[in-house]
């Protein structure tokens, strides 16, 4: 199989496929390669916005502290590889041919989803290449996400939970948090964001309770330098809901110390400052500023929002485009109070929304 071929195989599968009730359709297709992913030490990390930045920094951490860590993340943000990395770098082409081939070889994996093959590829890399750690990043949701077959994770982090893919998850905040929390599982200590809304704080909690597992929030002021812990920590994305982020996976770091995973303070920040996840609040230029931010949900573009107000820089140009199934109005609401002059365009995805209707 060449690598054109298999991204066509790839690309030949519903991103979602069709709806899942339970987790029998993933777990027959990890049955058939072997069941990887009991062979693997997880970090799963659930949430509406943050699961990126949780998972970076935490994967940069154990990287830096001399562990081989893999992560999984969704979706690909320039190219199908990056979503599938150990220390950093993609899967080579010439892996991901080999696996898909071995995935291909199931007859089980022809019902499958186009995020489940790649689950599948990605745990028979990340064994293959003897991973001490993996960090994986649901897809949607939690309760029925492919990721949530992992029966025993280190620890289990979820951050900021908001509206996003209401259709699937639900029309309440607490509806889309039952999702999120049901990655917790019984006896594994859970990280929750600390900017999550009370509703979603106390479906989590009674989650945690009625699991047994360990509840963590953490709790302080947030800046770009911050302190927690009594360690001065610094970001190099900005925006305080980054801290909320680093704030997650400090306690996450923590929680792998008690399996033996020791990542001191003093390496996870070099760690942290050297993190840079594209198109989350990416600086690309200091002066004048210039941000490039992939935010689609109200909780993402009101991080946003509030992250131009506190630059103090007048005036802000903004150049927008959305497409047609995330809650474009609620977001150009809310862009619509910072922004001083707008240019949307719509010519860089088969659903935009047509940029008249944006402007």
């Amino acid at each position: 199989m060449t690598i054109s071929e298999a991204m066509a195989y790839i690309q030949g599968y519903q991103k979602s496929g069709k709806p899942v009730h339970d987790l029998s359709r993933i777990q027959a297709l990890l049955d058939a390669i072997g069941n990887p992913q009991e062979q693997l030490q997880v970090i799963h990390i659930a949430g509406t916005n943050g699961k990126g930045s949780v998972t970076a920094f935490c994967a940069a951490a154990a990287t830096a502290a001399g562990f081989r860590t893999g992560t999984l993340t969704s979706p690909f943000i320039q190219h199908y590889t990056d979503r599938i990395q150990i220390d950093g770098q993609d899967i080579p082409g010439e892996a991901l041919c080999r696996f898909c081939e071995q995935v291909k070889a199931c007859p089980v994996s022809a019902d499958c989803s186009q995020f489940e093959i790649t689950f599948a590829i990605a745990l028979l890399w990340f064994l293959e290449q003897h991973c001490d750690l993996v960090v994986l990043e649901t897809g949607i949701g939690g309760l029925l996400d492919a990721t949530n077959v992992v029966k025993k994770p280190l620890v289990c982090a979820i951050t900021s939970v908001s509206f996003d893919h209401m259709a699937l998850l639900g029309n309440t905040l607490t509806e889309i948090a039952a999702q999120k929390a049901g990655i917790i599982k019984p006896g594994c200590p859970v990280v929750l964001s600390t900017d999550n809304p009370m509703d979603v704080v106390c479906l989590v909690q009674e989650t945690a309770k009625q699991k047994n597992a360990q509840l963590v929030i953490p709790n302080m002021q947030e800046e770009t330098v911050f302190q927690y812990h009594s360690f001065t920590y610094t970001l190099h994305m900005p925006g305080r809901h980054q801290v909320y982020n680093a704030m997650t996976a400090i306690e996450v770091i923590r929680f792998l110390g008690m399996h033996g995973y020791l990542i001191t303070a003093a390496v996870a920040n070099d760690a942290f400052s050297k993190v840079r996840v594209p198109a989350r609040t990416e600086l690309l230029r200091k002066d004048p500023m210039v941000l490039l931010d992939g935010g689609h949900n109200q909780a993402g573009v009101m991080a946003l929002a509030d992250l131009l107000r506190s630059a103090g820089q007048k005036p802000i140009h903004g150049i927008c485009g959305m497409i047609s199934t995330k809650d474009y109005h609620t977001a150009c609401q809310i862009l619509g109070g910072v922004l001083d002059t707008v240019t949307c365009v719509d010519d860089f995805v088969q659903n935009a929304v047509p940029r008249e209707e944006l402007a």
